[in-house]
């Protein structure tokens, strides 16, 4: 019998000598329950001085397990229980393993350690990561081995009593890691198969001279953890918690117990518990946090006799790069003059800065660093990779700029070097470099060839329970149904990093659920335990590892997706002193470059983005008219009305723009707006910050002007105010008095400013400097958007071709984006196999102007493998000329059925002649022929098919023309059915739209122009007519009451429509998605910031009678007008209704008469009546009288 004790004062002195050396944190994926600072908190409360981590098989929580260890001044012991092949290799496929504990006892040991591990990641993983014998032994020196828990290699032997076995593997391990650091491991939870093999491995230990430990293989912290624990384990199988065969822990003994409790369990062997101590004494593991590793540069051996070293290299790179920038040369020091003309003084200038920035670069370490940078960038630029201007506080670097690190000159924006690298307080600089999304790869792959493949590694990343997930895995293992979890789950608010527990505080509606459902409270209780534990292992989106030797010295690593990977994430591989970069995937970047070959094949052959001027009008204009629809950073319509409000004329105010769009500066907004109207409205605190604020109109957008605004004001090295922007950033109050001393005393020194009025610069400082902006950051944002801005502005036709091509896969965003496109009075043709290329393509007609073809790739379910076989078909052999001409020359294994019935579908072979009903029905049959002919010529022959079709075809023939099988008729395909294809495999309409069948009714209803909302009064009452698209119902965070967002689109403009509670009571529940409706509501602008509130929203079919009061239709002066008003009398006999029908006569010159009907004559107007009666050639057109719109209550706005 085990008992459980709590430890008291008397015993906390021994709990001391106790040690846990056998624990699995959260760590052992979804087995482990034990969160390291739950852990470590209960190993400090009980008194004890050390505490191991050994998770299955990884070390992946090895720094997390330091830092909270030494914070609750618990000392930590590095080790794993790895997976050990006997008896066969761990590259072979067998999966057969045992268990064994393993303890770092120095450095060297924590070095093999993570060797063993890496190794059965990269090279031993079948099932599991698995090391053997043999590889074990290499790298044995500095660990500490022990026999294991009941899977180890010997209890295993010693279970099925081969006995003799056993002692021969305990000579092997002895031999392995020598007698004094190889120990007999103990274990009992109450189950019978440890307790059988205890006497033997007792007796082993006297045999071979062995000291015996104590362990209790810990999986969760406390005893009441168990059902965590089990449910944990549930989630890892997919099995439920009901399920009877399924993994468990049938004993409630594997939780982290006490000196006393371990005391009671092995009273016969009182050594094992104080032999535990004597292992931690043996185990001092210092990770080599903080130093450098980051890899040598080498410069290339033809140009090693030219420079003496690196630094000089790094120098001579920048003198190049000053004369291509700036065309000027580098003054050396010797030759500096303080008399010189502008262009000397420039020289002078700009070649000090060198010398400064390079000397800091020097010595603080990192020169090796910005050769690595600068090495991969020009091989991607000539590779012709594209490559973004750099972003972050790397822009303030002069180096930077002249290695074309970044495309920013900081002397033109006035950056600031010392917010990147400051000599006053030194850490790792960090440059966020971009590359197009298509090619990022060929740049990693450039880097481990380079340096090295087990140099450079990925970095991994670690998804942890939130809290809405643990409700929901939990209800799934406890088999609760899908619609009760969902509705538990949405009960906790929707809050960035929430617990449960403050969930549960704030959350009434949950409090009332947990008092009421018992079910709900025990996910509670169980997950309260569970969150924030890891849950799965990922890869870091960018982030690339490169170091000095083999990364699994100093780190262990493991594979994801073939590729290798740290098992630390991304700051405790930063502490250990390795290189960082962010190699990042930026689809702007992949968009340009796709512009600009498009511009070059429209004629264009020297354009160069990166060449164009910041001074372009069209752009700007583009820009103050808010046509920003994949613009980079300035589509959302709050940018949007922004960019209307800012009337932009320079690139300096794209930067300040994206730097105030964010809370907290959007407040200074106004102020902003009205400096540039009015400069007599700008006022500083201090007219020393007239210069600093010019540039923003007065107030502080940039935490660089914080810092310009301390060195003038106080003094400050710029070194000096970075530290003291960091400071205000943090807020912490004691620094902050500090920085306030030292400010006013500055300020009294350097301008004789009073203490008062110093102390009042210093507040506005520190609320500025609580939510600047990096400028730097916002500069190289805002060149993407200039040049994004540039390409829609001036070649149009060729960045709307880009954009559609680089959102191949998602229908939603090509269908936005076609909108735009037309809107924009640019076509968009539809796909045809002998047009269309793999993406859209500009179109250049012959009469002048240009239009797009969609892209085979883009049509859903044809892909790019598809589009490519029949693209080199057509341009080896011709364009098709038929379905059958396809089906001969191109295999159906490449491009099968369902391929040709999606381009079928969308009308790509249209310009056969062939309807598309037509052909799908003859698809199949001509498919087969297809195949009976290649098989026939294959083997030599020649069939009466391929006469005829050779025929057929020398006569100018389809032989398709025959029903293959089918009723000798024509068939067509409804307009209906064909817009329906359109939307559902293009993700919009190329033949029409759904809103001609009611003529020109939708145009009468939408007045409304996306332009002028900013113009309109708060309040506006507004009906539109459109398709219902993008919808999302949601739920109101407080009180769970459903809610709408969605697109209402007509057949130019998109409208972005918000539909609150109180409205979607009443017409919600009937909101479908490609529904034709009218939306009714009123318009809520607030400065600019534009929002559609409905207030109703109904089927435009069932509204017609009692929304068109009149319709009138123009007839042409022709004879069909008699056949037309027959048609209309039989209508009004058969439908009659409230709808006053009248004509109007168009006389030759153009006039017209009105003719009503007899009041009595009224129509019931349906969408059929109507399309039926628009389509008579008699029509010319159709004029409508509304009904008046209702009047809402405005206060729900």
């Amino acid at each position: 019998m085990v008992c459980k004790l709590t430890p008291t004062r008397s015993n906390m002195g021994k709990d001391k000598e106790f040690v846990h050396l056998h624990v699995h944190t959260d760590y052992s994926l979804l087995d482990g329950c034990c969160r390291i600072d739950r852990l470590m908190e209960r190993t400090a409360e009980m008194g004890m001085k050390a505490v191991a981590i050994t998770d299955h098989g990884n070390l992946f929580g090895v720094v997390d397990f330091i830092s909270k260890a030494e914070k609750n001044g618990v000392k930590p012991l590095i080790g794993c229980e790895a997976y050990i092949c006997n008896g066969h290799s761990r590259t072979d496929r067998i999966n057969k393993y045992n268990h064994m504990g393993l303890l770092a006892k120095d450095f060297v040991g924590y070095q093999n350690l993570s060797k063993i591990v890496s190794d059965s990641h990269t090279e031993g993983f079948y099932y599991k990561p698995r090391t053997d014998m043999e590889f074990l032994a290499q790298n044995s020196a500095g660990l500490i081995g022990f026999t294991g828990c009941l899977q180890g290699v010997v209890p295993q032997l010693l279970l099925h009593d081969e006995i003799e076995e056993a002692k021969n593997m305990v000579g092997q391990f002895i031999e392995i890691f020598g007698r004094e650091n190889y120990f007999v491991e103990i274990h009992d939870h109450g189950i019978a198969e440890q307790q059988k093999i205890i006497p033997d491995l007792r007796k082993i230990a006297k045999d071979f001279d062995l000291k015996i430990v104590a362990a209790n293989d810990v999986h969760y912290v406390n005893a009441e953890d168990w059902n965590p624990h089990d449910a944990l384990l549930c989630i890892q199988t997919g099995s439920k918690v009901a399920d009877e065969k399924r993994m468990r822990y049938d004993s409630r003994q594997f939780y982290l117990k006490t000196r006393e409790e371990m005391e009671l369990v092995f009273k016969e062997v009182p050594e094992a518990i104080t032999n535990t101590s004597a292992v931690a004494e043996m185990c001092d593991v210092k990770l080599p946090f903080g130093e450098n590793n980051y890899p040598v540069y080498e410069i290339p051996p033809e140009l090693t006799t030219d420079y003496d070293d690196n630094e000089a290299y790094l120098l001579k790179l920048c003198q190049d790069g000053m004369q291509d920038h700036y065309n000027v040369n580098y003054v050396p020091k010797a030759d500096r003059s303080e008399d010189s003309v502008e262009d000397e003084e420039l020289a002078v200038s700009l070649s000090r800065q060198i010398d400064f920035e390079i000397e800091v670069i020097q010595n603080t370490g990192f020169l090796d660093y910005f050769l690595i940078v600068w090495d991969f960038i020009r091989w991607a630029k000539e590779e012709n990779i594209p490559v973004g201007p750099g972003r972050g506080s790397g822009a303030g670097c002069l180096v930077a700029y002249l290695l074309k690190i970044t495309d920013i000159d900081p002397i033109r924006f006035k950056l600031i070097f010392e917010r990147f690298l400051n000599p006053e307080r030194v850490s790792p600089p960090d440059f966020d470099i971009d590359f197009c999304m298509r090619r990022r790869e060929e740049v990693i792959d450039y880097v481990r060839e380079k340096y090295g493949h087990d140099c450079v590694a990925n970095i991994i990343t670690f998804g942890t329970f939130g809290a809405k997930m643990v409700v929901r895995d939990l209800a799934r293992v406890l088999d609760i149904p899908y619609a009760e979890a969902d509705k538990l789950a949405k009960m906790v608010p929707d809050e960035l990093n929430i617990s449960l527990e403050d969930a549960f505080s704030k959350s009434e509606e949950l409090k009332q659920e947990l008092r009421h459902n018992p079910l709900a409270e025990k996910i509670y209780g169980l997950g309260t335990v569970i969150e924030g534990m890891v849950r799965n292992t990922g890869t870091h989106a960018a982030g690339v590892i490169i170091a000095d030797r083999p990364l699994n010295e100093l780190v262990p690593l493991t594979t994801q997706e073939g590729a290798l990977t740290t098992q630390y994430p991304k700051d405790p591989v930063e502490k250990l002193g390795l290189l960082k970069m962010d190699f990042l995937g930026l689809k702007t970047l992949t968009v340009i470059a796709d512009a600009e070959n498009n511009v070059r094949q429209a004629g264009n052959a020297e354009f160069d983005i990166e060449k164009v001027t910041f001074e372009d009008e069209i752009t700007f204009q583009l820009l103050n008219e808010a046509r920003t629809v994949g613009v980079f950073q300035l589509e959302s319509s709050g940018m949007q009305s922004l960019c209307r409000q800012f009337n932009i004329s320079t690139i300096d105010e794209i930067i300040a723009l994206i730097a105030l769009y964010r809370p907290g500066p959007m407040d200074l907004i106004p102020d902003y707006i009205r400096g540039k109207n009015d400069p007599s409205t700008i006022k500083t605190a201090h007219p020393l910050l007239d210069d600093i604020c010019a540039e923003t109109y007065g107030i502080m957008v940039y935490q660089e002007q914080v810092m310009e605004a301390a060195k003038v004001i106080a003094g400050y090295t710029l070194g000096g105010a970075d530290m003291l922007r960091r400071a205000m950033g943090k807020k912490k109050p004691e620094e902050m008095e500090k920085q306030r001393e030292i400010f006013i005393k500055g300020a009294e020194k350097t301008n004789k400013i009073p203490k008062k009025k110093a102390d009042e610069i210093f507040k506005i400082l520190e609320k500025f400097a609580g939510y600047g902006f990096n400028k730097s950051h916002s500069a190289a944002y805002a060149i993407l958007s200039y040049r994004t801005a540039y390409l829609k502005a001036n070649y149009p036709v060729e960045f709307m071709a880009a954009i559609l091509s680089n959102e191949l896969g998602n229908s939603d965003k090509v269908a936005h984006f076609v909108e735009e496109t037309e809107m924009m009075g640019i076509e968009v043709l539809g796909p045809d196999v002998n047009e269309s290329r793999e993406n859209f393509t500009p179109v250049r007609k012959e009469e002048g102007g240009a239009s797009i073809r969609f892209g085979m790739a883009a049509v859903k379910g044809v892909g790019e493998v598809a589009a490519q076989i029949l693209i080199g078909e057509r341009e080896a052999d011709g364009p098709f000329k038929s379905l059958s001409d396809l089906l001969n020359r191109v295999e159906s294994e490449k491009v099968n059925k369902r391929v040709l019935e999606h381009l079928i579908k969308t009308g790509a072979f249209d310009a056969t002649g062939q309807d598309r009903a037509e052909l799908l029905a003859d698809l199949e049959p001509l498919m087969k022929q297809a195949i009976v002919r290649r098989q026939e010529r294959d083997a030599g022959q020649t069939s009466f098919l391929d006469d005829l079709f050779s025929q057929t075809e020398a006569n100018g023939e389809d032989s398709e023309n025959s029903s293959y099988g089918r009723p000798n008729r024509k068939l067509k395909m409804s307009k209906a059915e064909k817009l329906q294809l359109e939307k559902e495999l293009l993700g919009f309409y190329i033949s029409g739209h759904p809103l001609d069948a009611f003529g020109s009714l939708p145009a009468s209803m939408n007045e409304l122009q996306t332009e002028d909302l900013p113009n309109l009064p708060h309040r506006t009452a507004f009906r539109l007519c459109g398709v219902v698209t993008g919808l999302n119902k949601r739920f109101t965070r407080n009180d769970n009451k459903p809610w709408a967002m969605f697109t209402l689109s007509t057949r130019r403009q998109g409208f972005n429509m918000h539909m609150f509670s109180k409205a979607y009571e009443t017409s919600g529940e009937t909101l479908l998605e490609d529904q034709i409706v009218t939306v009714q509501g009123y318009i809520a602008n607030r400065d600019g910031d534009v929002r559609l509130n409905v207030q109703e929203v109904l089927p435009l079919d069932r509204q017609l009678p009692q929304l068109v009061k009149s319709i009138t239709w123009y007839l042409q002066d022709s004879t069909e007008r008699v056949d037309f008003l027959k048609h209309v009398r039989k209508a009004l006999d058969d439908r009659p209704g409230d709808t006053v029908v009248s004509f109007a006569l168009i006389n030759s010159d153009g006039t017209a008469l009105r003719v009503e009907t007899a009041t009595s004559l009224r129509l019931h107007l349906t969408q059929d009546v109507l399309h039926q009666l628009n389509q008579h050639p008699a029509v010319a057109g159709t004029g409508f009288d509304l009904a008046k719109m209702p009047v809402y209550d405005k206060n729900i706005f």
